[in-house]
């Protein structure tokens, strides 16, 4: 259930330099009563029209009706012997902050595998109605993707703005993007690494991140006019995927209260082992960096410089499994998530979970050309093993469909994508009274060709939850998807449930009849999605470590 705050101004306490509710109050009264900051350090004394945090004073950016605060420190930067280590509070600083310019991006691979960043990067993105509102509003958290390694590797990437003033202006909420490390600073897990810490594990670094910034969130948000008590995470592809790991973490519980787990490989909720972390990415960067004979590898391997480290072994991948990302470390996450949900060892809540239809069609090029039955066999056993290769060609066979790529493209969007989605969503349904929705994006973009001969690729969903940008322009259809996806989303933040607004109904799921929302222009509900399908891959065994 969604928990609102209940405070006084009365009940407010001090607790560590800020300002705790105390019971028996609601959050409007605590809306109500702070037009003025909620938190109170002695580095905001007497500082007119500045937001304070507990590290310091803030002041926004207006545009319109939004105000944008950008780079807030959430910890501190994680250099020196801070690499590779649990994040640590950020250092308080006097005056006011700058909040005009995103901080730079976590270290992580460009175009040209060139390295781009700085490893002091862990901040935090804020934007508000620039008037304050009178109630506290619901937050809204974007989990960015990138395979956990880069790409579009930051609440503010170089190149890729995920901008919240839309959803602020048409959604009513507190929007937040936030950086956390990546690639090798994010996971290296190595048991030179492990032997530094009481629990004996290592790697999940960015995890830590993502569970820092949401306790920040908690502890600050309300001077921002957020309700912390309605915290709302959403995310693609990787970011989607953490999701469902962060729902299962012990120190992560009540920190948000609904989720949306979106283009995300729900395979997510089954993670590498430590052990396979350490096999599989450890030893190779200990090898690459020239770490592995060293007296102290630690130590070496916070030695090497950004470059060096951040380029010995690539994150970047295409429809194999990741190479960086959270590890089943028995700690931060004690076992595998679907064990942790079968067996109600977590804290229900809301859900939304779907893709697109084409979820493969645009990052399958790894796997080499396709151009006829042979080849089409060759990549079935390639990516799902020689076992299940004659059952899948028969399910999909090549002359069923315009090419064997085609053939391909679908049975891989089927079985790592849409019929997951369906499988996460019957186990989340099994389990808790808390509702799940589940959606199939299948609007291709109009007006622009390159888009549209990819199809509703990879997180083609994403982009309607930003300004439009490009010399596309949307059309009259997509302005209306955008409306309703704005709207679907919000509604959730704020109440649990999508529906309203005059948006067709979307219903909740249930197994019996598969009900889902299809994203298109309009939207409309529908039943059994892929069901023979999704039947099949039930009963097919993924290969390990999953996508």
């Amino acid at each position: 259930m969604f928990t609102r705050i209940k405070t006084t101004f009365a009940s407010l306490v001090l607790v560590g330099g800020i300002f705790a509710a105390g019971p028996g109050a609601t959050s409007e009264a605590v809306a109500q009563s702070t037009a003025s900051p909620v938190l109170a350090t002695g580095s905001c004394t007497g500082i007119a029209d500045a937001i304070c945090t507990e590290s310091g004073a803030v002041r926004g950016t207006v545009a319109g009706v939004v105000r944008a605060f950008k780079g807030i420190p959430y910890a501190k930067a994680p250099v020196g012997d801070l690499r590779f280590r649990p994040p640590q509070p950020a250092e308080p600083w006097q005056g006011i902050l700058p909040t005009e310019q995103f901080r730079p991006v976590c270290p992580q691979l460009g175009s040209g595998n060139k390295v781009v960043g700085s490893e002091d990067c862990l901040a935090i993105n804020i934007w508000t109605p620039a008037q304050r509102p009178a109630k506290l509003l619901p937050v809204m958290i974007w989990l960015h993707g990138g395979g956990n390694a880069g790409l579009s590797g930051a609440g503010s990437a170089s190149g890729v703005v995920y901008d919240g003033s839309l959803m602020v202006e048409r959604g009513g909420v507190v929007f937040v993007t936030y950086n956390l490390r990546l690639g090798v600073l994010g996971f290296l897990a190595h048991p030179a690494l492990d032997a530094e810490r009481p629990e004996k594990i290592s790697g999940n670094y960015g995890s830590l991140d993502q569970i820092a910034m949401l306790k920040w969130v908690q502890r600050n948000i309300q001077s921002f006019g957020g309700d912390p008590g309605r915290v709302f995470l959403f995310g693609t592809s990787a970011g989607g995927g953490n999701i469902c790991a962060l729902m299962t973490a012990p120190a992560a519980q009540g920190l948000f209260h609904g989720v949306a787990m979106q283009s995300s490989v729900p395979t997510g909720c089954e993670l590498q082992t430590l052990a396979d972390s350490q096999q599989r990415t450890g030893t190779r960067v200990a090898n690459a960096t020239g770490c592995a004979n060293a007296s102290d590898i630690a130590a070496c391997l916070r030695g090497k410089s950004v470059n060096e480290i951040v380029g010995a072994v690539s994150g970047l991948t295409d429809i194999f499994a990741r190479v960086y990302g959270p590890n089943m470390d028995g700690h931060i996450f004690p076992d595998q998530p679907r064990k942790l949900i079968e067996a109600r060892r977590y804290k229900s809540l809301p859900v939304i979970i779907g893709g697109t239809a084409d979820e493969t069609k645009t990052f399958l090029n790894a796997i080499g050309p396709v151009p006829d039955p042979t080849s089409y066999a060759e990549a079935v056993t390639k990516l799902f093993g020689v076992q299940s290769r004659d059952a899948i060609l028969a399910r999909y066979p090549a002359a069923s469909f315009a090419s064997p790529r085609g053939a391909l493209d679908v049975a891989t969007t089927d079985a790592y994508f849409t019929c997951t989605t369906r499988r996460v969503a019957r186990l989340l349904t099994s389990v808790q009274t808390e509702p799940v929705y589940t959606y199939f994006f299948s609007h291709v973009l109009e007006n622009n060709p390159v888009e549209r001969a990819r199809g509703a690729g990879h997180t083609a969903e994403h982009p309607f939850f930003f300004p439009w940008t490009g010399k596309f322009l949307q059309s009259e259809g997509e302005r209306q998807l955008q409306g309703a996806m704005l709207l679907y989303w919000s509604k959730m933040a704020a109440t649990g449930n999508p529906n309203g607004e005059g948006n067709p109904v979307w219903p909740r799921y249930d197994a019996k009849t598969d009900a889902h929302l299809e994203l298109a222009t309009p939207p409309r509900a529908g039943t059994a999605l892929r069901k023979d399908q999704c039947d099949f891959w039930d009963g097919v065994t993924l290969p390990w470590p999953h996508l």
